[in-house]
């Protein structure tokens, strides 16, 4: 379930819509609910599924037949799936829900839960459809909606204009007056034509469509503080503002990025702003609009209080520049534990290990022994154990995931993986690329390529401990290069491996992995059987269909 690419002021929606040209725009109310997917084989209702994170998402399917606007069957032609917003609406909410802040999380919270309890009072509203029967095509987007409604399904409502101008005066309107008489809420457009485009909606961010968005809600509030939060060598500053509901929750803290936005802002200590939401999600401060004179400038950090280095302002980040800081040693650590999904080992055990200087390079992490876990504060040693056995159990992990476990920065796996899958396959290989060797590399140009072949040999000794302890080791990339020439594709639930690990065991095996369903790809592997885009198109063109366990059977045979 891909999200749609969005504009949030006037001259972006101008810019797209004269690039598309439509004769006629569609637009429907952007619900701001829980987006969900209803499918349906041979007419029947068979599982509702929440976005997720667009290729897996929660199995909500018990849950979403107590709904308002439930379908359980529609005409048996029809085997593909519905799309629609879970809302909560204003009237429910107010009459059942008063003590909760938010109706999005409170829907939210409700259609996950495992016992069903609530899902009645939840509504869902269906905005589109997508059919894989070949024999039952709908011939456009209008045609779509009637198919919807003529099935009893709650839509959200649709408006026709035949141009931009219309289509913005409409948004204003929404904006100013509608928006408040609806009883869900709803935080954008959605605009459209009318042609289906089946193509465009496979894309990670289908072109055709797009969200128009409501400009965020904004509130007056004044700066009371600056805090500079930490992360790794990086300080970040928050502003501490006067207490604030906007968009259903109560706002104290603000992003503000970076230095350079504190100087563009001119703000201080005392400042009248103005906050919004961005996406409803994230506070910000959009602007100063009055700063009295007994205001006070804010104080920038200017020590590493870890370490004592001078912290160094390159406008985009304020940063500690001492390689060998022990926050960036214990963030370090953090990186590993999370990169290798090492469960029940977090930062209730890692902070006592190394501040007590038990643990201070990834190597010391496999020389560790139940005891000097069960003497820490708070943990016994059951979870001593079970901590030391999950770190354990990671025994072989790839080139990629490896160096990317390091934590160099602005490096993360995938770079990582773009230089393995150029032929710069093993550890000394990288150790012996030049700058201008990874220049060659996809995505690396002058500055990346210089600071991944700084960062890599900073921490080359580091990583040769690690390996010496035979506890864990890199996958090796067989030479036979089985799937040379290949390329592979994997959709849905893996079984044994993370889409990571699968894309690496393709390049170190001789193939190429792909993020999609791209012109002569050779492969989809997919456990599953559900008519999805990725599996309808990759039948369309050719492309072979195998299960993981058919994958794995092509390279170990």
């Amino acid at each position: 379930m891909n999200s749609l690419a969005k504009v949030t002021n006037t001259a972006e929606f101008n810019k797209w819509a004269r690039k598309m040209g439509y004769s006629l725009f569609l637009n429907q109310f952007k619900g701001d609910g829980i987006s969900v997917e209803l499918q349906y084989f041979n007419g029947k209702f068979k599982f509702g599924v929440t976005r997720g994170d667009g290729l897996v998402g929660d199995d909500i399917t018990n849950n979403v037949k107590k709904m308002k606007g439930f379908v359980p069957e529609v005409n048996p032609e029809f085997t593909g799936a519905t799309r629609g917003e879970i809302v909560l609406t204003k009237e429910t909410f107010n009459a059942k829900y008063p003590e909760a802040k938010n109706r999005r999380n409170m829907a939210s919270g409700i259609a996950k839960r495992k016992n069903g309890k609530g899902s009645e009072d939840l509504t869902l509203i269906s905005y589109n459809a997508i059919n894989v029967n070949p024999d039952f095509k709908f011939k456009n987007e209008l045609e779509k909606l009637d198919w919807l409604k003529n099935h009893k399904f709650q839509v959200i409502e649709m408006h026709l204009f035949k141009s931009i101008k219309q289509v913005v005066s409409f948004r204003d309107e929404v904006m100013s007056s509608i928006r408040d008489q609806l009883n869900y809420d709803i935080d954008g457009l959605v605009i459209k034509g009318n042609e289906i485009d089946l193509e465009d909606m496979t894309r990670a961010r289908p072109t055709k469509q797009i969200a128009f968005k409501f400009d965020p809600e904004e509130i007056e509030s004044t700066v009371i503080d600056v805090e500079w939060s930490e992360s790794g060598a990086n300080y970040t500053p928050i502003a501490i503002v006067e207490p604030v509901l906007i968009a259903g929750t109560t706002v104290q803290r603000a992003s503000l990025a970076n230095p350079n936005i504190v100087k563009e802002l001119n703000l201080k200590i005392g400042s009248k702003v103005i906050v919004s939401k961005r996406g409803d999600i994230i506070p910000k401060i959009e602007r100063v609009f009055h700063t009295p004179t007994d205001a006070k400038n804010i104080l920038y950090p200017s020590i590493c209080n870890t370490c004592n280095t001078r912290l160094v302002d390159e406008g985009t980040r304020l940063y500690c520049p001492n390689k060998d800081c022990p926050k960036r040693a214990y963030h370090r650590l953090l990186k590993w534990i999370k990169k290798l999904g090492v469960k029940n080992f977090g930062e209730l055990i890692l902070k006592q290990l190394f501040s007590s200087g038990k643990v201070q390079k990834i190597a010391d992490l496999y020389k560790l022994k139940p005891s000097d876990l069960s003497r820490l504060d708070r943990v016994g040693e059951r979870s001593a154990q079970k901590a030391l056995d999950n770190l354990l159990a990671v025994k072989q992990i790839s080139l990629a995931k490896f160096v990317g476990g390091f934590d160099l920065e602005n490096i993360g796996e995938s770079l990582v993986e773009n230089v393995v899958s150029a032929g710069i396959d093993t550890l000394e290989k990288i150790r012996n690329a030049t700058v201008h060797d990874l220049k060659k590399v996809e995505l690396f140009a002058d500055i990346t390529a210089n600071q991944f072949h700084t960062e890599f040999h900073a921490l080359y000794f580091d990583m040769q401990k690690a390996l010496e302890t035979n506890k864990i080791t890199i996958r090796r990339r067989k030479m036979g290069n089985k799937l040379a020439g290949l390329t592979f594709c994997f959709t849905g639930k893996l079984e044994t491996m993370s889409r990571s690990d699968a894309n690496a065991l393709v390049s170190e095996h001789g193939g190429t992995p792909k993020s999609g369903v791209v012109k002569d790809l050779s492969y989809l592997v997919t456990n599953s059987t559900e008519q999805t885009s990725k599996l309808i198109k990759a039948k369309g063109q050719g492309s072979k269909i195998i299960t993981e366990e058919e994958f794995l059977a092509m390279i170990n045979e």
